[in-house]
């Protein structure tokens, strides 16, 4: 998730939002004439940046939200390329780019909090990396050890836990997966009935051979022929592994169909609306509009 506004942002960690305020005054060579499209111009980046990282491409996101933040020096712009830089695993950059953002003036009092809360988390994360790479040695039976294990139990209370719906599916990839637990469900279904009806059929040619007058008994006159008993038992063998074989495949079905409904109900739950939000944000030459989208 990540969050983009005019100039007053709610900042959050795993949030984002799109600006569609106008850039701030800037000195321009061109005149104020040039003002509005610069302005157009910043939004349109803005825009563009969050739909790529909606699309989880965010490489080109930073790339959009840079060029955004070179027009317009809203400090929340350089929260969402810290967010990119996070959802990429680049620990350092994120750390760089919140670090600039708490820096930078216009960063309101809870989107500093968030920032700051991701930052400790992140450092939290790079100081357990670097004792798991290179562990100091500890004597047997020393307190060290002792103290060594509260600090990773610390690191690890540390470390608040990060909203990840900005990676949640959409609902058209949870529409897809119900779609094919459906198919699964109907097609496992059907080959387990054709499965468990070739079987019956084995059984039954068996069964015709067994069940036939004077079978096993050496003084009897039995009114089928070797061949025919012999025709029996291979048609039945044959059915009953065909049989089986679908019995299984059906049966694979169904619980790949299972785990499809589980999966699909679990990426619904973590799907979350936008909402919408406007308000006044100071600037250099007054007051302006400002329109955020929470994700």
């Amino acid at each position: 998730m990540l969050k983009l506004s005019a100039l007053s942002a709610l900042a959050l960690v795993p949030a984002i939002a799109i600006a569609l305020a106008p850039a701030p005054a800037i000195a321009d060579p061109a005149g104020d004439g040039a003002e509005p499209g610069r302005a157009g111009r910043a939004a349109e980046l803005n825009e563009a940046g969050a739909k790529l990282y909606r699309e989880r491409n965010y490489r080109q996101a930073i790339e959009k939200f840079i060029e955004a933040y070179a027009i317009d020096r809203d400090a929340n712009l350089l929260f969402n390329i810290a967010r990119c830089y996070e959802e990429l695993g680049d620990n350092s950059g994120a750390i760089e780019k919140y670090t600039a953002y708490l820096n930078a003036p216009g960063a309101d009092a809870a989107g500093r909090l968030r920032a700051e809360q991701s930052l400790r988390a992140l450092r939290a994360l790079a100081r357990a990396k670097t004792a798991t790479a290179s562990p100091p040695p500890i004597a047997a039976g020393s307190d060290a050890s002792e103290g060594s294990a509260r600090d990773r139990r610390s690191t690890a209370e540390a470390k608040p836990a990060l909203d990840d719906t900005a990676a949640a599916p959409d609902a058209e990839g949870s529409s897809m997966q119900r779609t094919l637990a459906w198919s699964a469900l109907g097609a496992g279904a059907l080959v387990a009935g054709l499965g468990a009806t070739v079987f019956y059929l084995g059984m039954r040619d068996h069964d015709r051979v067994t069940g036939s007058p004077g079978y096993g008994d050496p003084t009897a006159v039995n009114p089928m022929t070797l061949s025919e008993a012999r025709a029996l038992v291979d048609s039945g063998d044959w059915k009953k592994l065909a049989g089986g074989i679908a019995l299984g495949v059906g049966g694979a079905l169904l619980a790949t169909s299972a785990a499809l409904f589980v999966w699909s109900g679990e990426r619904e739950a973590q799907t979350r609306a936008g909402t919408p939000a406007i308000g006044l944000a100071p600037s250099a030459d007054g007051f302006r509009a400002a329109v955020t989208v929470r994700f």
